[in-house]
């Protein structure tokens, strides 16, 4: 009795010994994941298990990490690891591992690595054929053919390989490992993974892959391993590309007073996550005294005064979430008012530092719908700022934003808003050459008379270029939801004048976007025009045309429609009682 005690505890002192002695996916990797990001796992990836399972490091050995012993097999293909970092939180990440061959090793077209026939090796030798024994790979782990379902066709930690009809392309074992946890996949000569970023926090963290080749012997033999850092930001990443046609001195972002500055917005999104925003708007503060609000990445501006110039540039997106439920304060029997309803904060992790959440029951008076997508025609539409707002906000404190977010709001709506900052220094200097004050083509002069009771003639002048299409955009007075688009080819003329006949077919203000256009230039202007009931179904031209103040023009290119509440509307189209 006492000897089979005996025996029992050595077998136990055995399995224990054997327990603490085997390795785990996280023995493998040299980056363990930051002791103040646990307890473990945060945050869970789906689809990737944590590094505290087993490795089988019989069937998978390490990777010796020797430098020497590294740099000693030469004939071993090294993997590039990349990323399209940074990412914005709630964004997808994508990770690509590739494969680097030695000199005079290649793919052929089913995936194998052979001999480059035509290749001379250091010895001045042309080897041709397969680089590995791939028969003997066939007999020991073709699918079928495999006895002992442990040992071959199995990742590290016992789960079997995916079947696929392709499988024989797929000779290569990649394992990736990032905050504490792993994904494995069977893969060709490059292999990629994506995850998103909604519950990852914000910062840097670290991204590793380890590649085995499947070989004889019911064994993977480990080829090579490689990391990245990679960037998770609350911030939208954002680049402005600064040019003008005439500029000599680009490079050091030295611009001509008095000819259009093209400022390109880059918003790096590979993932599209931007596209599920509501809207996407693009503040500008050019600090010159303008200040712009447009839909669209591509604007221009012309300075008319010289120096140094820092230029500031907001992007802000709202995504539609859903919005809390709201919880009233009980109402006390007193002469005290009761209070109003309250929504409740969002649960943590729901939005980050910059990121902002709003929702109202009763939007205030200066609040308007959430714009609209742009105009199919392409065409930009912008808005003012308000004169009363600060234009300065410093990028360490984003909630000084707010005051953008009561542009939005609407009934029930709440929307998630993220924010990217721009700030660029340009110089500003007087041409070396006399620049011509006028451009190709400009509206000077928009006047307007009542044709019918639905009809109305718009009569536009211009200097420059004679036009050969003209457009017409009518919106609602807000310029931002389009209710018609007419374009019209202008007969040969010696001057520079176009008469646009257009139909109004139910009362109100409406906003109206008129382009000239020719091969060469783009003129444009915006007024506002009054359909009342009580008019006259004919006006005469000269007792009702009015000078429309012109909001802006374009010359050689497009150039962004500022709606202005202020315009004057024509007095030829409303008339007053």
């Amino acid at each position: 009795m006492e000897a089979l005690r005996c025996v029992f505890l050595l077998i136990c002192v055995c399995v224990v010994h054997h327990a603490e002695g085997r390795k785990t996916y996280g023995d493998m990797f040299p980056h363990k994941h930051a002791i103040g990001k646990f307890p473990f796992p945060i945050p869970p990836i789906p689809g990737w298990d944590p590094d505290t399972n087993p490795w089988d490091d019989y069937l998978y050995p390490p990777l010796n990490p020797k430098p020497k012993e590294l740099t000693r097999h030469k004939g071993k293909p090294k993997v590039r690891l990349t990323s399209d970092s940074p990412a914005l939180n709630g964004s997808c990440i994508s990770f690509t591992a590739k494969l680097e061959y030695p000199p005079c090793q290649k793919e052929d077209s089913n995936g194998d690595l052979v001999w480059d026939d035509h290749c001379e090796d250091a010895n001045g030798q042309l080897r041709s054929g397969y680089v590995y024994n791939w028969t003997s790979w066939l007999d020991d782990y073709g699918f079928g053919k495999c006895i002992d379902l442990k040992k071959c066709n199995v990742f590290p930690d016992g789960k079997p390989f995916p079947q696929s009809n392709d499988w024989r392309r797929k000779s290569y074992v990649y394992v990736w490992h990032a905050m504490g946890q792993y994904y494995e996949t069977c893969d060709g000569s490059s292999s990629s993974v994506t995850i998103n970023t909604t519950n990852i926090p914000v910062g840097a963290d670290v991204m590793e892959v380890m590649v085995y080749r499947k070989r004889e012997r019911r064994k993977y033999s480990p080829l090579t391993t490689d990391n990245t850092v990679f960037y998770v930001t609350d911030k939208i990443p954002v680049a402005v590309n600064i040019s003008q046609k005439a500029a000599v001195n680009q490079t050091k972002n030295v611009y001509f007073r008095g000819e259009d500055v093209v400022f390109k917005v880059q918003l790096h999104d590979p993932s599209g996550y931007l596209k599920t925003a509501s809207s996407i708007d693009y503040i500008w503060d050019f600090r010159d005294g303008n200040q712009l609000v447009t839909h669209r990445d591509v604007t221009t501006h012309t300075y008319s005064s010289l120096g140094n110039m820092s230029v500031k540039l907001v992007v802000e997106a709202a995504f539609p979430i859903e919005c809390p439920p709201t919880v009233a304060t009980p109402t006390q029997k007193t002469s005290t008012p009761s209070h109003p309803t309250v929504a409740p904060t969002l649960p943590p992790g729901t939005h980050a530092g910059t990121i902002k959440m709003e929702t109202t029951q009763a939007p205030p008076k200066t609040s308007r719908p959430l714009p609209s997508s742009p105009p199919t025609t392409g065409m930009p539409i912008t808005e003012p700022l308000a004169p009363t707002v600060s234009t300065s906000i410093p990028e360490t404190n984003p909630t000084t934003l707010a005051w953008l977010h009561t542009r939005r709001l609407k009934n029930n709506e709440c929307f998630r808003y993220a924010h990217g900052t721009f700030m660029g220094n340009i110089t500003i200097i007087e041409p070396k050459h006399a620049l011509n004050s006028q451009p190709n083509s400009r509206i000077v002069d928009v006047s307007a008379s009542r044709l019918s009771s639905t009809d109305i003639s718009f009569l536009v002048k211009c200097l420059g270029n004679i036009p050969t299409s003209a457009c017409t955009i009518v919106s609602d007075p807000s310029c931002t939801q389009v209710r018609n688009i007419m374009c019209d080819d202008v007969p040969p003329s010696s001057e520079c004048e176009v008469h646009l006949r257009r139909t109004f077919l139910e009362p109100g203000t409406y906003c109206v976007n008129i382009t000239l256009e020719d091969s060469s230039s783009l003129a444009l202007t915006t007024t506002t025009v009054t359909i009342n009931k009580s008019q006259d179904t004919h006006v005469s031209k000269t007792s009702n045309a009015a000078v429309v103040v012109l909001s802006s023009t374009a010359a050689g290119g497009c150039l962004c429609i500022h709606c202005l509440s202020g315009l004057q509307a024509l007095q030829g189209v409303s008339s007053h009682p």
